[in-house]
This record gives C-alpha cells, sequence and structure tokens, in this order.
C-alpha cells in the first residue's frame, strides 16, 4: 500500500467516524437547515481622528440569519452590521437581503423598499459563504470530498488528540480540517481568505434532532483576529416557506446606469476651474491669476501618480505652464495623501488643518518647513481671494476642509457625499454609502448656517456633478432609524 493510499484509507475512517458522530443518515439526508448568529467582527481601517494614526481597530456586530432548503434549491441569506467602535456617523445598520429560489436570484434594499432581480446571485453565493463555516455543513460536504481527503497528521487542542485532514491538497480548493479522536466533532478549519490562512475553531458542540452543530466559533488569521460568535442557533428540517418569499409591498428597483469613469477627462466647471481625472480618483485645479491651486490628490499607491496625470493633462489641454503653488489637504486619510509627494516636488505648498500637519508629516516622514504650510482653522478663511474654506468635522474625519467658490457658486468636497450612478443615488442600505448620506447631513447643515449659495456639487470620487436639485433629491431619501430597519429585514 502506498503512502497516498494509505493517507486516504486512513481519512475516510476519520470521515465516516465524524459523520456518524454528526447523525449519520440523518446528516446525509438532511433536508433543509435555519442558523441565527450574532458575530462581534473585527478589523483594521481608517482612524476617525488624527490623533489616533492612520489605521485603527474596527468592532462591528453581525446578527446573521440564513437558511438553505436543499431539497428545493432554495437559499436565503440576511444581515445587518451595527457598527460599534470605528469611524462611522451613527448607529444605523447596514443591511444585506439575498434570497435564491424558483431558479432565480434576489436582493431586497430595506431601506428603499425595492427588489432587485440578479443574475449574480446564485444558490451557492447568495449567503457570501456563511454555511460554509457551519461545522455541520461542513462534515456534510467532507463526506462528499472523502476521496479528496488525506490524513497527514495528530494536532492536541485543549490537550485532546486530533486527527488532521487535507482535501484538494494543493489545489485552490483545499481546507484542512481537525476532527476529535474521541468525539468525532470538527474542531477547526483551515482555509485561504483573501490571500490569507484563516483558522476557525468550533466549540461547545450542541445536539438537536440527531444532530450536532458547534455554539461558539472563533476565526482569525496570523494577523488577528476575524470573528467571534458565542451563541449560534441552529434548527434543522422545520425552515418555513415564508423565508424564501420576496417582502409584499416593496416595488422592483428601476434600472440605473453607473457612470462611465474608464476614460481620462478634463472638463472646464466653470472659467479657470477644471475638474480632472478618472476611476475612483478626481482632482480641481483653480486658475488663480499666476498660478493654480490644487485639491484632490487619492491615489491607490505613491508610485500611481495620478495627480501628477491630471496635471499633465491640465496642461496638455490648456496650454498653460502657470505653477501649481498650493495645494489643500481636505483630511488626514492617507489614501488622499498618496499624491502629495508630487504635489511637494512642484514646489507647491499645503493647505491644511493645523491638527493634521502631524498625520501628513508622519505619511510623508519627513519634517515640513513653515513656508510649506499653510493653516487653515478659521470658518471661511479665504484663499488667493478665490477660495473660501471651512471645516466640516465628522465620525469619518475629525477636520474635513471643504473648497467653497464664491464667484462660481461651487462646492469641492472630499469623503462627503457623490453618486457613481448617472441620475440615481446609492443605497443607504449598505456601508459606506449609507455613512455618506449623514456626512450629507453635516455639510448640508454646514452650508445653510454659512448661507451658500452653491449650484455645483463637486466630488473627488465622481465624475458626476450634482446640481442644487439633485443634492436635495439625496436630502430627501430617507434615513431609518436601527429598530426600524431590523424589524423590516427579520
Amino acid at each position: 500500500m502506498t503512502l497516498s493510499v494509505f493517507a486516504n484509507s486512513k481519512a475516510q475512517q476519520v470521515i465516516k467516524h465524524a459523520v456518524n458522530a454528526y447523525g449519520a443518515n440523518k446528516l446525509n439526508t438532511l433536508k433543509n437547515i435555519k442558523v441565527h448568529d450574532k458575530q462581534l467582527h473585527f478589523s483594521q481601517w481608517q482612524s476617525g481622528h488624527a490623533h489616533q494614526g492612520d489605521m485603527v481597530s474596527y468592532l462591528n456586530e453581525q446578527q446573521l440569519e440564513f437558511a438553505i432548503d436543499f431539497s428545493n434549491q432554495r437559499k436565503v441569506f440576511k444581515r445587518a452590521t451595527t457598527y460599534l467602535v470605528g469611524g462611522h456617523g451613527s448607529n444605523s445598520p447596514s443591511i444585506l437581503h439575498r434570497l435564491y429560489s424558483d431558479g432565480k436570484g434576489y436582493t431586497v434594499d430595506h431601506a428603499l423598499l425595492q427588489t432587485i432581480l440578479s443574475q449574480r446571485v446564485t444558490f451557492e453565493n447568495v449567503d457570501l459563504g456563511q454555511s460554509l463555516l457551519v461545522d455541520t455543513l461542513i462534515v456534510k460536504q467532507l463526506n462528499k470530498d472523502k476521496a479528496a481527503s488525506l490524513w497527514s497528521d495528530i494536532a492536541y487542542i485543549q490537550g485532546q488528540a486530533h486527527d488532521v485532514l487535507t482535501v484538494f491538497a494543493g489545489t485552490k480548493q483545499e481546507y484542512v480540517v481537525y476532527i476529535n479522536r474521541q468525539t468525532g466533532y470538527l474542531a477547526r478549519v483551515l482555509k485561504r481568505q483573501g490571500g490569507q490562512l484563516a483558522s476557525y475553531d468550533f466549540l461547545n458542540h450542541q445536539h438537536s434532532k440527531g444532530l450536532v452543530w458547534a455554539k461558539q466559533v472563533f476565526a482569525g488569521t496570523e494577523k488577528g483576529p476575524l470573528f467571534y460568535t458565542d451563541n449560534r442557533k441552529v434548527e434543522f428540517n422545520g425552515t418555513d416557506n415564508a423565508l424564501f418569499s420576496l417582502p409584499e409591498n416593496y416595488r422592483p428597483r428601476p434600472k440605473v446606469s453607473p457612470v462611465d469613469v474608464s476614460k481620462h477627462t478634463i472638463r472646464e466647471l466653470a472659467p479657470g476651474v477644471y475638474y480632472v481625472g478618472k476611476g475612483w480618483s478626481y482632482t480641481l485645479f483653480v486658475d488663480v491669476g499666476d498660478y493654480f491651486i490644487s485639491a484632490g490628490a487619492w491615489q491607490m499607491a505613491e508610485q500611481n501618480q495620478d495627480w501628477s496625470n491630471n496635471v499633465a493633462l491640465l496642461r496638455q489641454t490648456t496650454g498653460s505652464d502657470k505653477p501649481i503653488k498650493q495645494h489643500v489637504i481636505s483630511h488626514h486619510h492617507t489614501d488622499h495623501l498618496m499624491g502629495v509627494k508630487d504635489v511637494l516636488a512642484q514646489g507647491a505648498a499645503l493647505i491644511i488643518h493645523p491638527n493634521d500637519i502631524k498625520a501628513v508629516q508622519t505619511h510623508l516622514n519627513t519634517t515640513l518647513e513653515e513656508k510649506q504650510l499653510i493653516k487653515v482653522s478659521k470658518q471661511g478663511q479665504r484663499i488667493a481671494g478665490k477660495l473660501q474654506l471651512f471645516d466640516v468635522p465628522n465620525s469619518h474625519a475629525n477636520h474635513n476642509l471643504v473648497i467653497y467658490l464664491p464667484e462660481h457658486k461651487l462646492l469641492f468636497t472630499e469623503d462627503m457625499f457623490g453618486s457613481s450612478f448617472k441620475k440615481a443615488f446609492n443605497s443607504p442600505s449598505n456601508w459606506p454609502d449609507l455613512d455618506a448620506f449623514h456626512r450629507l447631513k453635516l455639510l448640508s447643515d454646514k452650508i445653510n448656517q454659512l448661507g451658500l449659495d452653491v449650484e455645483q456639487f463637486v466630488s473627488s470620487h465622481h465624475y458626476r456633478v450634482l446640481n442644487k436639485a439633485e443634492l436635495e433629491q439625496a436630502k430627501a431619501i430617507t434615513l431609518h432609524a436601527k429598530e426600524v430597519l431590523l424589524d423590516r429585514v427579520f
């Protein structure tokens, strides 16, 4: 007997032990399953306050409900994410509701009371892989994959011996399972997720209707924890048919068309005011007489040269060789600072809120001279007689400088609000769009407070420039309370 044959034979014995532990024939003939879960998710993302540094730890609570009807090939997935710790503007949850029934996939928008028929939603992907993190279903799948399973080792978890099996070894589908030698319960799974090896540990196994599931699950990578749940509930062979139906009185979403942002473009929004960029990165250039002032230097990385490419297109189109002497730093997030090295290489000074100077110097790994800094802290402070700047503090960024051009009634913002569609707006069901709607309210309040007359609303992340009527349309979209949204989805 070869080593591989021995390893597969031993693996099949271990799998048989696990299948018997999880219900044997009851597991193999499982008709449907319903899972309720509340998970604490951990991640790293941008800080809300410059004193925290660039990135901080976020904590989200995800309330989950999903069900699978194996007999009729139906599946539903519901998730409400409440942002507990991080740079969020409210406790309103983002809501995701997807289902697959009668051969069709849908998403449901509970903020706008709409349904969306989607070919992208399939039986396999409805639950975004959550069913693959239920130990009962992992063992059920493992039994199907037993021919591709190899026994590889013994591992000790909490002092108890576990057989280690590798499934689909050396392929993209590879995963590793740890089966308790005594109980047959699944204790751990290893699989690749986003280029990292993730470890999922299953604890506190429960029994119901002759089947087994783990009440607690912990997931993490070498970089830290991903999520933890300590009160998972699983129901077998009792799923309600109503779960697989679309909500009554919801209407189909009208077709929306995204803006084509693939081409590098330049537009003159007003005399001497140019808007240049593509994709997710746009720069505003304002001719103030002898020189230009720029704003917007977002890039994926410093070497991308988006800002420099925008300067080149400005020069090519206008024929002007006026220097760019000043650049507005809106806030402290490093993605918006990625083009600043190229800005400084042009000899420009930075127009910046004083509290963001340290963050910029940390990002650049250099100390800026006083002549390189133009500090703005007063509301409505004027620059070069043409730009008026004011600060809109929010949970995303504790200081966010907004540019207003009184002569042209034009407002330029970064990470405040915009739309990627030709006519419609993104739904407040999802994050970060949900948070952007809250920032829009703060921005609108500031505009009213200062008595500004604005006809063009420009966002550094969006090609589309909004007019006053369109902004009023966006402001009219209702932002529902947490209790309302949770009641709708669950």
